[in-house]
């Protein structure tokens, strides 16, 4: 995660990295700062506004949007 709280998560089977600079709340947040790069996770991923790879995250099964990864 970079100083301005944003990650960059790759999901592998579409060949894709999504800039993730929102998240549904601070404990999901925290637990992609404190994962190890590699590590494979399960999120749910809407955009954000117009921009094209401005992503938000939230836990799995909360809303319908793109899958990217969680434990």
């Amino acid at each position: 995660m970079n100083t301005n709280n944003a990650i960059n998560l790759l999901a592998p089977s579409a060949n894709r990295v999504f800039q993730v600079v929102d998240y549904e709340d601070n404990s999901l947040r925290e637990e992609l700062a404190d994962l190890e790069p590699g590590k494979l996770v399960r999120v749910n991923l809407e955009r954000v506004g117009g921009r094209a790879n401005v992503w938000k995250a939230s836990w799995p099964g909360r809303a319908e949007s793109e899958p990217a990864g969680r434990p």
